[in-house]
């Protein structure tokens, strides 16, 4: 283009006179290279598209791109995840030792689409080639229209029976035969397979909980795995030793997992992702290396949680970017690393997680630390209820005792962004015996967090149901608006935490050496050849007839208190900090208050000696610096009279701020926090 008009600028100055003929060679061969330069552009311009790989999800799931374009999928997600065409000509990555190989958080990796067409990928871990975590490249002008399965709810009252003896060997070939409603019955025995399920509103049952299991030998993904598919119940078996997940629902509405047992798995126990309408009840969750039960990404998700004993796992539950008509109720969370945490990740798609209601729960002795557990568990360990970054989340009635830091907690959350916990009501909760502290509000923190009427011995802040009591929270009180409350080292507290789970080195395999449970309770059954589908099981608990679950538990209240109580100054345990606590939580918190003491000294000192000062301005400036935290002494420096040189000044302030921040920033780069 540039040569163009300086080619007809030429022609300008000069005066050339061209005859007709000439000027259309020149206007043509100029439209040539026109056409060449733009189309050069464009096609060296195509700008990569991102498809981010969170958990368990590819988003978008739907990418239209131009021929030639590069699409690099990120991985966002705390899971392990791959991206593998579905015609097996291209993945992320391969493994010589596994059928498929690991991409985690933080890889990339990029593929180019040279032709028109329509691509087709998955994830093997949370997906099979056309359901659950799949994804679809369409490249250039072509056709495509997602495809909708036809909805079919005509159920049977068909038996498909599985055993040594019976029509089927395998559960998989009775699933694969099996027809919409169906019921695939399993006799005792130790299947040694992984079982995929796409027909809606199956039953799977146990004819014996403790007889009937599947065994994964470590060397198989998931257990039991529902995708995209409806309605699906799994009841009255156990699930053990696969390397990701017991039994997992992936974009299911309509689930059920009751009477399961589920251990030493090396992910979740029992674990329902972007699924609604559904219940977890009766399951023992053992030895997992994140939580025993998981409900992940929905709103509303009108799911319940009752009647469950979980146990040595990193987390009891955990509920990420989840809520609305989420129930917890009548569960006991005993002996995990930590006990109940819904908390909000950027690793899943729709973020903040919301109105989780928590009652009538049993969470106690959450302090094993020889569970199996990943990082997110280090941070949480020795905390009984836990809502990092939550909004509206309603925690009551629970006997929350003998935890070696907190009891219930409420506090931001650091991801890639940072949530604040918003409209948290902690009430009628009886917490009892903590390290560090029974109940805290962990700033910095959003509006609406109230406590009332719990039953505790200790909290951070102080006077905590004083000043966010429930019944004044959201009135004209004076105090319940006072802007300063929550304690402001909250966020330092979890920045020490998550830098000491960065550099604590993890057993991987440890899942798989965790002590088997003692066999569990069957199901009772009026006609166990009656098939039982998840369909309209959601229903409001009765909450007001819930108490203070002190039934529960197998000896007196009194027994249960030993934990270890800890002396804490501004949220750093003082007989064994580690650096990092040190670091964010002493360092990081009370910093900002040396830096202020020493400007103000500064202040005062030069307002005793300023000739510019005199009289009554002496004192109206001490005012000024007193009163008025931080910003006082800040306008007296840098607005006001100070005869201090501009250069002292700004070594004092700015230098001080520089410091400050460049070594909590260095801190979190070598601690591997961010």
């Amino acid at each position: 283009m540039n040569l163009i008009f300086l080619l007809n600028g030429l022609v300008n100055i000069t005066r050339v006179k061209f005859s007709m003929s000439k000027f259309l060679r020149i206007l043509f061969l100029s439209t040539l290279l026109f056409l060449f330069a733009c189309g050069s552009e464009e096609a060296a311009n195509v700008d990569p598209q991102i498809v981010k790989v969170v958990d368990d999800e590819f988003s978008p799931r739907v990418l239209r791109v131009d021929p030639g374009t590069t699409v690099i999928w990120e991985s966002g997600g705390a899971n392990n995840h791959n991206v593998i065409a579905s015609d097996g000509s291209w993945q992320a990555i391969s493994s010589d030792y596994f059928e498929y190989g690991i991409i985690t958080k933080g890889d990339q990796y990029e593929h180019t689409f040279n032709e028109p067409g329509v691509y087709e990928y998955y994830c093997p871990y949370h997906g099979t080639n056309n359901k659950g975590m799949v994804g679809t490249i369409v490249v250039g002008d072509v056709d495509y229209t997602e495809t909708v399965e036809a909805v079919s709810v005509t159920l049977t009252d068909n038996v498909l029976k599985v055993g040594k003896n019976e029509q089927y060997t395998t559960i998989q070939d009775a699933v694969d035969s099996a027809n919409t409603g169906d019921l695939v019955l399993i006799s005792p025995g130790v299947y040694n397979e992984s079982v995929t399920v796409t027909t809606s509103y199956l039953t799977l049952r146990g004819t014996d909980r403790n007889k009937v299991i599947i065994d994964g030998e470590f060397m198989r993904e998931n257990g039991i795995q529902i995708y995209e598919t409806d309605g699906v119940t799994v009841e009255n078996l156990s699930v053990r030793n696969f390397s990701l997940n017991g039994v997992y629902w992936n974009t299911s509405k309509g689930f059920k997992g009751s009477y399961l047992t589920v251990y030493n798995n090396g992910d979740y126990g029992v674990y329902a992702f972007n699924s609604t309408d559904g219940v977890f009840d009766n399951v023992y969750a053992s030895g997992h290396p994140d939580s025993g039960i998981y409900i992940g990404q929905c709103y509303p998700c009108n799911s319940l949680i009752f009647d469950n004993v979980v146990e040595g796992n990193a987390l009891g539950y955990s509920g990420t970017n989840a809520g609305g008509h989420l129930y917890l109720y009548n569960n006991i969370w005993r002996d995990n690393m930590s006990g109940i945490v819904p908390n909000t990740l950027d690793s899943e798609l729709n973020p903040p997680g919301r109105e989780t209601t928590i009652v009538g729960n049993l969470v106690i002795d959450n302090n094993n630390y020889e569970a199996p557990t990943n990082r997110f568990g280090v941070v949480a360990k020795g905390m009984g209820i836990v809502v990092p970054g939550r909004v509206g989340d309603i925690i009551e009635k629970n006997l929350v005792v003998n935890h070696d830091r907190y009891g219930i907690v409420a506090s931001p959350m650091l991801d890639a962004n940072l949530y604040f916990s918003q409209h948290v009501s902690v009430k009628d909760n009886v917490v009892l015996d903590s390290g560090y502290t029974d109940l805290a509000l962990a700033g910095p923190w959003g509006p609406g967090n109230c406590f009332e009427d719990n039953v505790y011995q200790t909290s951070t802040p102080p006077l905590l149901e004083q000043l966010h009591n429930c019944s004044s929270i959201d009135s004209s009180n004076l105090i319940a608006r006072f802007p300063l409350q929550g304690d402001p080292s909250g966020l330092m507290m979890l920045a020490g935490f998550f830098a000491d789970a960065q550099t604590t080195e993890l057993d991987k395999n440890r899942y798989k050496e965790y002590p088997w449970p003692k066999e569990q309770e069957n199901m009772k059954f009026v006609d166990i050849n009656k098939p039982s589908p998840a369909i309209n099981l959601f229903y409001v608990p009765d909450l007001d007839s819930i108490q203070v679950p002190t039934n529960l538990l197998n000896e007196d209240l009194e027994n249960y208190y030993n934990s270890e109580k800890e002396i804490i100054m501004s949220g750093v345990p003082i007989s064994s900090p580690t650096i990092w606590q040190l670091l964010f939580q002493l360092y990081g918190y009370l910093m900002p208050f040396v830096l202020y003491a020493a400007w103000a000294a500064l202040a005062i000192k030069d307002i005793d000696s300023n000739e510019r000062v005199n009289g009554s301005m002496k004192y109206v400036w001490l005012g000024v610096v007193y009163l008025v935290p931080f910003f006082g002494v800040l306008v007296y420096h840098l607005a006001g009279p100070s005869a201090i040189s501009r250069s002292m000044k700004l070594a004092a302030i700015v230098g001080g701020l520089f410091s400050y921040i460049a070594i909590l920033v260095a801190g979190a780069v070598i601690s591997g926090l961010v």
